[in-house]
């Protein structure tokens, strides 16, 4: 008795386990589908977990929002302040056009993308690196409830800063894992061009994606993005993937990482 129940002290006392490196994959652009990209039905049958941010104002931003809680995978909305924007962005203040047209694209956004849990920036090079846009935009975010992913499209972005400050979690992209690749015009039609392409792309966001791994195993965990129009990137996450994950890192929500 005495035993048993030195060994039940022992077993709650002891310190728990250090967590192993976790990777975060977003898909951006969601929503946004050509002929020529990787069917959005592929992307929903792989079974490890993805967030994928949707892109508002799309024919199919309401549909790829449902298809990716359906799927079981997580939703976040992919906000996009300038190019898609026509902000002033003036160095010192909000300009009053530029909080109408952020509010007003926000509230469409919520009302187009049902349940996301999150949001990140959609390019927005120029906007990110804006303090009183991003604080503003903070504000509004705010009582959404909802993370935010800083995209990190520019590395003087001080998106991250303003979401922590407004006391909303937040976390950082780490590196985009997609090549450059694809053939344009006729080339394009090439079925062999196309292959090469396709297994260069693949090469590229294995590099990255295993880069991604070394840098959680360093620091603990790492965000990476992706986008679904490369076939390349759709083949390299399902190959590589599952072998990641047999030599012990958890892929995880990009909400799992905001902090």
């Amino acid at each position: 008795m005495k035993n048993s129940l030195l060994a039940a002290m022992l077993l709650l006392s002891a310190p728990a386990s250090a967590a192993g490196p976790r990777v975060a994959v977003v898909i951006d652009d969601f929503g946004l589908t050509y002929p020529k990209d990787e069917p959005d039905d592929a992307w929903m049958k792989l079974k490890f977990p993805l967030t994928f941010a949707v892109m508002p104002v799309s024919p199919r931003s309401t549909q790829a929002a449902k298809a990716t809680k359906a799927a079981g995978h997580e939703l976040i909305i992919h906000y996009p302040f300038d190019k898609y924007q026509k902000l002033e962005l003036p160095a010192g203040r909000v300009s009053p056009a530029d909080l109408k047209s952020v509010t007003a694209l926000l509230e469409k956004a919520f009302a187009q993308i049902p349940g996301p849990v999150g949001l990140n920036n959609h390019q927005s090079y120029r906007g990110t690196m804006n303090r009183p846009m991003m604080a503003a935009f903070m504000k509004l975010l705010k009582p959404k409830g909802v993370y935010f992913l800083d995209s990190h499209v520019s590395p003087k972005s001080i998106a991250y800063d303003e979401a922590r400050k407004a006391g909303i979690p937040a976390a950082v992209n780490g590196i985009f894992l997609d090549g450059t690749h694809e053939p344009k015009g006729r080339r394009a039609k090439d079925p062999k061009v196309l292959a090469e392409a396709v297994a260069k792309d693949k090469a590229v966001c294995v590099h990255w994606l295993r880069y991604s791994a070394a840098q959680a195993r360093k620091h603990g965990s790492a965000v990476a993005i992706g986008h679904h129009y490369f076939h390349g990137t759709y083949e390299c996450l399902a190959d590589e993937v599952p072998k990641l994950q047999a030599e012990g890192v958890e892929f995880v929500f990009a909400s799992a990482l905001a902090k």
